[in-house]
């Protein structure tokens, strides 16, 4: 025991090492008719299904077969971002229909789970077709799959579907517009922006707020905390409550616990670390020196592989490790 926790604590360290070396490489780009990607999954089966925003096109991409249209008859609004469970339901956020769909991998059927495609906030505890949703802009699941989140901007809330009861509650916000106070309730606290969710391996969930230039934290007790970012847009890296965002539009959690950005408006990679409590840039350029483009999605696979949305280039990028 003692040794795999070494083994995985060394793994992490060159993981990030890695991270803070490497070159960004090209997975898919424009030559392929990709448009505007903002949000990529991956199946066991080393398939990526990526979700064009302004194409409003799901496609599922291998090396072998190239880009394949999914979903063709489905009239998609504004998709922001996927996620997947470990038994292969993938989750759609289609952002400007108010709705979440599920893409079943086994049957390849694609059904709406969550919102009604009207606008608005009707309650805690409704059934989750029956929620009320507003822009639904990221989703992200717990890790062990049990509670979807979804970042629902313009009711300025983060909220969730309880998976095993399928049921809608409210993680952060109540509303309003406005900064929360650190140590706040969350769920009785205003937000601005909530734009990105994910919970990490101990039960804190961050939250991105893209016109606060922040991101904050919801401990498992419930109380809400900002830990990083300045409440105006710059890019300086340091101490975390110093340094700077632009517009943030996505974030996942690395293997270590550290929180990847997409700081769309900068068009740089940063990544917060909570034991530090620091932010660092990693990438502001793809191959061949290119510069990112507003970037909107980023993934780090199992094998701690970063994948990027370089979205306003048309291209998904990833760590070459």
């Amino acid at each position: 025991m003692r040794s795999q926790k070494v083994f995985s604590i060394l793994l992490v360290a060159l993981l990030a090492a890695l991270h803070s070396q490497a070159e960004l490489a090209l997975v898919v780009g424009p030559d392929s008719g990709l448009f505007n990607p903002f949000g990529v999954a991956f199946s066991d089966k080393e398939e990526m299904y990526i979700a064009e925003y302004e194409g409003d096109r799901l496609w599922k991409f291998t090396e072998a077969r190239g880009l394949e249209r999914l979903g063709e008859d489905i009239p998609f609004n504004g998709m922001h971002n996927l996620c997947r469970t470990k038994d292969g339901r993938i989750y759609i956020s289609d952002t400007r229909a108010n709705l979440i769909r599920m893409l079943d991998e086994r049957t390849g059927k694609i059904s709406i789970v969550g919102g009604t495609g009207k606008e608005g906030y009707n309650g805690e505890g409704v059934k989750a077709e029956d929620a009320l949703l507003a822009d639904p802009i990221s989703i992200s699941l717990s890790p062990d799959d049990s509670r979807l989140y979804i970042a629902d901007i313009r009711n300025r809330r983060v909220r969730y579907i309880d998976l095993n009861t399928n049921r809608v509650y409210t993680l952060a916000g109540n509303g309003v517009m406005g900064v929360p106070d650190d140590g706040a309730q969350a769920n009785r606290s205003p937000l601005l922006d909530p734009r990105g969710v994910a919970e990490d391996s101990k039960g804190n969930v961050y939250i991105l707020s893209r016109r606060g230039h922040a991101l904050r934290v919801v401990k498992p007790d419930g109380k809400i905390f900002t830990v990083a970012g300045t409440g105006s847009p710059h890019k300086a890296d340091g101490p975390a409550l110093m340094a700077g965002l632009n517009g943030p539009k996505h974030i996942c959690i690395d293997l270590d616990d550290s929180v990847i950005i997409a700081d769309a408006e900068n068009h740089l990679i940063k990544r917060y670390d909570p034991d530090r409590k620091t932010i660092e840039t990693l990438f502001d350029r793809g191959p061949g020196n290119s510069p990112l483009r507003r970037p909107h999605g980023v993934w780090v696979r199992e094998d701690g592989t970063l994948y990027v949305c370089d979205s306003y280039n048309d291209r998904i990028l990833k760590l070459e490790l």
